[in-house]
């Protein structure tokens, strides 16, 4: 009795093992998820792509028919220059004025520019003497003041600065006596003479200072004018 009992039981427990091993073999199932969305009301749904989008033409609506009324542009207004107030202010006249110079005034100039008054050029000449016969006397810092005294008086007179260059190309002042003859040169344009005169002695003050290429310049330049 007690062995019908026993194998009984062990019959019992081997299908409920076949049962719970069938169930746990079967396809899974997840997790319970509650839907809660909510419905949106059928004003609120989004409409679907009109035909434009997909590339078809709609019919237009009947405000779209309607014509439209052309836009009208406002026209600039032309610019106006201001007016500007020129006001005149009378200038009183000068209290001194300006003569024309006179023929008496012209003549006084071209006379100037032409030579020296005659007293002038006659203390001139006689410094002129003066320092030629200090000159053959040996006495050659005498003869170069009167010189240059005759300068101060004539600073436009060609033979004081022939002379005066001379006797300082012969004191050795070779730098000196080429100066004054360059500037006699300025003096003499149209004298072909005292040109001559000149580009002998910036000939001869160059070949004292070694300059053999400005000397040979100068000889050909006195050349033009023998």
């Amino acid at each position: 009795m007690n062995s019908m009992k026993i194998t009984l039981f062990k019959y019992m427990s081997l299908c409920l093992s076949v049962v719970f091993l069938g169930a746990c073999a079967g396809p899974g199932y997840g997790p319970i998820v509650e839907d809660l969305s909510v419905q949106a009301r059928a004003s609120q749904r989004i409409p679907l792509a009109t035909n434009n989008v997909l590339g078809n033409e709609t019919n237009p609506s009947a405000t779209d028919r309607q014509p439209r009324k052309p836009v009208e542009l406002q026209k600039p207004k032309p610019y106006v220059v201001p007016k500007a107030k020129v006001t005149i202010t009378p200038q009183s006249s000068p209290s001194k004025v300006v003569a024309a110079p006179t023929e008496k005034d012209i003549e006084v100039v071209i006379k100037q520019e032409e030579g020296l008054p005659p007293s002038d050029q006659a203390v001139v000449e006689q410094l002129l003497s003066n320092a030629d016969s200090l000159k053959g006397q040996g006495k050659m810092a005498e003869a170069v003041i009167q010189l240059q005294r005759a300068q101060r008086i004539a600073p436009r007179e060609p033979k004081v600065y022939a002379r005066l260059s001379a006797l300082q190309l012969s004191l050795g002042e070779a730098a000196r006596a080429e100066q004054l003859a360059l500037k006699g040169l300025t003096l003499v344009p149209n004298k072909k003479r005292y040109q001559y005169y000149f580009w002998k002695l910036i000939a001869a003050s160059r070949s004292h200072l070694g300059n053999s290429k400005g000397e040979a310049e100068a000889i050909i330049q006195a050349d033009k004018y023998k």
